[in-house]
């Protein structure tokens, strides 16, 4: 049997409001100064690298490849409509195809919990709203699952034309797609206050059943911020994050690097127990959330980065990087 793929969620710039880009520096240069440090020093051995910009991902993905390390990709047009999320599906599955031929390991995730990050799903005006607004608009959910499955019959079919590898999907707790369509079972999930009570148990019946039809199961996302409280609402911890114009974080938050160092370490033990074939630490580095000492501007604390991302484009190691490459056998600079 196959060891677990060990990976980490690569964010190579993703526009999630309208005055938000997710990662403002990207470069080539500075995308493999990260991946060689993720194989080398973390000793992960795959990415999940997303980007709103097919041009972006085809990038990112080659440098990834090229670094050594296995590639998912996934595009996130977040809140575009559905011809541009499906058009941004065909081409990073051409780009996929052609990393494939020649030689890579890759995959195709064909999108991020789509109920939210797709508009006319679920009410709400932008992908953080329909967030937020989840937990009053759960009577819809049979309808946005109904909604969801259609569209992912149509995008999975643009990958296949395209594609002959391995097809996924990142998957929120809440939704329910028809998993006969993919390769590999794809979940995003976060323990928090909520669910922890359950979070085992759940995962286990999930991975139990997928593995009975002959299924692996990868969790894409899993992780929390750098802050005292931050494991307790660790799907929403980014939630500190607010201000007009200067994004700001409160001045009461505490700095934890411990807190989210312990988290990712007894959530890959969860996984470990139950089976999961796949992990994606979410994530590597949030570059538009940046450090710094200044109280109410420390950005990095709304950050599920394992690096704190500074102004000038460099990064420096928290807590949770070494516990990572303590985890996986990586050697830290």
């Amino acid at each position: 049997m196959r060891d677990p793929v060990r990976g980490i969620g690569y964010d190579a710039g993703v526009v999630y409001e309208k005055n938000f880009d997710s990662n403002p520096v990207f470069s080539e240069r500075s995308a493999r100064r990260d991946y060689r440090a993720i194989r080398a020093e973390l000793g992960c051995d795959a990415v999940l690298v997303m980007a709103g910009d097919p041009g972006r991902l085809a990038v990112a993905a080659r440098c990834a490849a090229e670094e050594g390390l296995g590639v998912w990709l996934q595009p996130r047009p977040f809140d575009r409509p559905v011809p541009v999320l499906r058009a941004a599906v065909r081409a990073a599955a051409d780009t996929a195809e052609r990393l494939r031929a020649e030689g890579a390991e890759v995959g195709l995730v064909v999108g991020c919990e789509l109920t939210l990050s797709t508009p006319g799903m679920l009410p709400g005006p932008t992908f953080w709203t329909r967030g937020t607004l989840l937990t009053v608009t759960f009577p819809l959910l049979p309808l946005a699952n109904a909604r969801l499955r259609r569209l992912l019959g149509a995008l999975v079919r643009d990958a296949r034309e395209r594609f002959a590898g391995p097809v996924s999907y990142g998957a929120g707790s809440w939704e329910r797609p028809d998993w006969e369509l993919f390769d590999v079972v794809g979940v995003d999930r976060y323990r928090d206050a909520r669910n922890a009570w359950r979070f085992e148990d759940d995962l286990r019946a999930l991975v139990d059943r997928q593995h009975a039809r002959g299924r692996p199961v990868y969790v894409f996302e899993f992780g929390t911020c750098a802050y005292r409280g931050a494991a307790q609402r660790a799907s929403t911890a980014a939630g500190v994050l607010g201000g007009r114009g200067e994004p700001t974080v409160p001045r009461r938050l505490v700095r934890d690097e411990r807190e989210q160092a312990d988290y990712l370490v007894e959530l890959l033990d969860v996984f470990d127990r139950v089976g999961v074939d796949g992990t994606f630490v979410w994530g590597f580095s949030e570059p538009a959330l940046t450090r710094s000492d200044e109280p109410g501007r420390d950005l990095d604390l709304a950050s599920y980065g394992v690096v704190a991302a500074h102004a000038d484009g460099t990064w420096t190691p928290k807590q949770a990087y070494h516990a990572l490459a303590h985890r996986y056998g990586g050697s830290p600079a």
